[in-house]
């Protein structure tokens, strides 16, 4: 019993070791509120509620949109429903009807830079380096939607979507902590399977473990 418990401490030291590490950081969550801040696009102007004469019924009885409809503000400052139609995506001004256009790279960049500047930590952003095209899921439009990447030299990504104004942002301290979430839940391969075994394998070693060490402690020197 004394030889199969000293198989097992140091088998077990490891994982037990960045169990408690990594569960100390989930419990200090440093930086944590810069990982996943929420970035929003200041508005151009404060949106008046009372300019949303068009109703839900008339977007949908004329075609514009299909239901459901989301009555939000527009980094624009104007008042808009976003839904989906036929093809695609769609914002439509709450007051006239008409679409509003998807906005162009260098007015997603100009969100992007505002957003940044507005952020309680606007120097871990850094400054741009380039974009690209992407899309990014909307819970306004309920879709996914043109949008664009804007990566930065403070190791980040802000995601834009073009018709909405949402945002996402990602980067290497998200990276960071999701790998601390992998290995505390014994991720620690790309396949699941895999994972799975892990942490059936490890529960009844630490139970043999803790069983044997009690064991041990109560037998007479």
């Amino acid at each position: 019993m004394r030889r199969f418990h000293r198989v097992l401490g140091p088998l077990l030291a490891l994982p037990l070791v960045l169990w408690v590490v990594t569960g100390l950081l989930f419990h200090v969550k440093h930086r944590y509120g810069e990982a996943y801040e929420v970035l929003a696009v200041p508005l151009a102007a404060q949106p008046d509620w009372t300019s949303a004469t068009l109703s839900p019924a008339a977007v949908l009885r004329a075609g514009l949109a299909r239901a459901p409809l989301v009555l939000a503000s527009h980094p624009s400052g104007r008042l808009a429903y976003f839904g989906r139609s036929a093809d695609g995506p769609v914002a439509l001004d709450a007051e006239s009807g008409e679409r509003i256009a998807p906005a162009t790279p260098d007015a997603a960049r100009a969100w992007v830079a505002a957003a940044i500047a507005a952020s309680s930590c606007p120097e871990r952003f850094g400054t741009e380096l380039d974009s690209a095209p992407t899309t990014l899921r909307s819970s306004r439009t309920g879709g996914e939607d043109p949008a664009l990447a804007v990566r930065t030299d403070g190791s980040k990504t802000v995601t834009v979507d073009l018709l909405t104004g949402e945002m996402s942002q990602t980067g290497a301290l998200n990276d960071f902590i999701d790998r601390t979430y992998a290995l505390h839940y014994l991720q620690w391969t790309p396949w699941e399977p895999v994972n799975v075994a892990l942490v059936l394998l490890s529960i009844p070693l630490v139970i043999a473990l803790a069983v044997t060490g009690l064991w041990l402690s109560m037998r007479k020197p």
